[in-house]
């Protein structure tokens, strides 16, 4: 039909309905995002020309030459961008040419299906410029409210189902990193701007290396997460310190929430693909809580990503102090941005005034071989959008040693002692602590922000 809306189409005349979801954060939206490893947790390869069949939607498939880029995201999948490596005018050179004629159009995405869908192709055809006349493709929800239509705004108070999809069955995609075939190579061709030096993170983002000064080997997960972390034989249990960087307190003056999830398998997902929920440590410096940021124990389930009000109410609910768990044990958080109290414990090198430090012992029996891990750090004090997150993986598990150099032998007497002096907080305390669960669990019914 005439009226009929086609691809591109900017005429809100023809525009049946309207809603909106306030997204805060969404991922790659920059044009050229493939070309750097600019963003948090990502990373970037620069593969070089290539032949591939091009799609061409009139001569049909055509052997043609690609640029390609490699692009990872936090979840340990990527995407492979084929730009057009010669455009009409590379031959001839004409100086008269047009702009068209010199440019490296996008020509084929290769997309992960990261759990939710199938992996695909996406083909681009048809290209031209876009010009300042071309606003309105831009503004079609604004345009379509000022000729008198309403856009309604889904919410969280509203039983809709936002946020990624959740599925019955975790589907694989083909595009995973693997570690014997990802370099990091970032070339973006820019005559401006120049590639930032940095050290390159290789095994999937974590490199151990241990120092001679330290009693724990380090592992430096990100630029926003280090890890020191040993294996105690005494208590069959692993020493480990997670050391959060560049925290700064939100506006309300409280810290950001800090989470670190144990993935049940070396796939890189929220929650188990096969069903069921996900432990995880939750650092949270709530209204209520003191002056210094708290470890609780609790669980991520999968309606979470869907923002469940009844996920998060039970998150809050079985929140418990992580040093009141049985499988935690020296639980510590250590917080120089909020506290004013004189740190007694020795100050690891690997911190700074912005770095927030959970140190807990957990009980694992034998040593493991490695701990499949994921972190997160949100955008305020209270359960929401994450400004970051990344899975990694901690394998480096000496002999714990103590200050002094020397293995540490504990007695069965000395460990229960110590135990128990672990142990935070009093009665009053954690009756402070669940009472401030019990009053976001009760915020969560009314509606509360995001999880991951």
């Amino acid at each position: 039909e005439d009226t009929a809306p086609v691809v591109g189409e900017s005429d809100v005349s023809k525009i049946e309905g309207c809603s909106k979801i306030n997204m805060a954060v969404v991922g790659n939206i920059r044009s050229d995002w493939y070309l750097d490893r600019l963003g948090d947790d990502t990373d970037v390869q620069y593969l070089g020309d290539q032949h591939v069949f091009y799609p061409d939607p009139d001569e049909g498939p055509i052997p043609m030459l690609a640029k390609q880029w490699r692009k990872k995201d936090f979840a340990s999948q990527y995407f492979t961008m084929s730009m057009l490596g010669n455009p009409p005018n590379k031959v001839d050179k004409m100086a008269d040419a047009s702009v068209e004629d010199n440019m490296h159009w996008p020509m084929i995405l290769n997309i992960p299906g990261e759990g939710f869908g199938d992996d695909m192709l996406q083909v681009y055809t048809n290209h031209e410029l876009l010009t300042d006349e071309d606003d309105d493709l831009f503004m079609l929800v604004e345009n379509y409210i000022d000729s008198g239509g309403v856009c309604p705004e889904n919410n969280m108070y509203d039983e809709v189902a936002v946020g990624p999809p959740v599925q019955e069955v975790h589907i694989p995609s083909n595009l995973e990193v693997e570690e014997a075939s990802w370099m990091t190579n970032e070339y973006t061709f820019s005559p401006v701007w120049q590639v930032p030096m940095r050290p390159v993170v290789t095994d999937m983002g974590a490199v151990a290396s241990v120092s001679a000064a330290m009693s724990k080997p380090t592992t430096e997960v990100s630029d926003r997460v280090t890890v020191e972390s040993c294996y105690d034989e005494a208590t069959k249990s692993v020493d480990m310190s997670f050391h959060f960087h560049d925290i700064d307190p939100t506006a309300n003056g409280r810290l950001p929430w800090m989470a670190i999830g144990y993935r049940s398998s070396e796939v890189c997902a929220m929650t188990p693909p096969s069903g069921g929920v996900t432990p995880i440590v939750l650092v949270t410096h709530l209204e209520g809580e003191g002056e210094v940021p708290r470890a609780h124990s609790t669980s991520l389930f999968p309606t979470a990503k869907t923002l469940s009000s009844d996920a998060f109410a039970s998150m809050y609910m079985l929140a418990r102090d992580l040093g009141e768990t049985d499988d935690h044990s020296d639980v510590s958080v250590i917080a120089p941005q909020v506290s004013n109290a004189a740190v007694s414990i020795t100050r690891s090198s690997l911190t700074t005034d912005d770095t927030v430090t959970l140190n807990f012992k957990r009980a694992v029996g034998e040593k493991p071989e490695q701990l499949n891990l994921m972190y997160a750090i949100g955008m305020s004090s209270e359960l929401g959008i994450h400004t970051t997150r990344k899975c990694f993986v901690i394998n480096a598990f000496p002999a714990c040693s103590s200050p002094d150099g020397e293995v540490s032998v504990v007695d069965s007497t000395k460990m229960e002692d110590a135990a128990i002096k672990a142990t935070l907080g009093s009665s009053s305390t954690t009756v402070s602590m669940v009472s401030t669960f019990v009053t976001l669990a009760f915020s969560c019914m009314i509606g509360v922000a995001v999880w991951f």
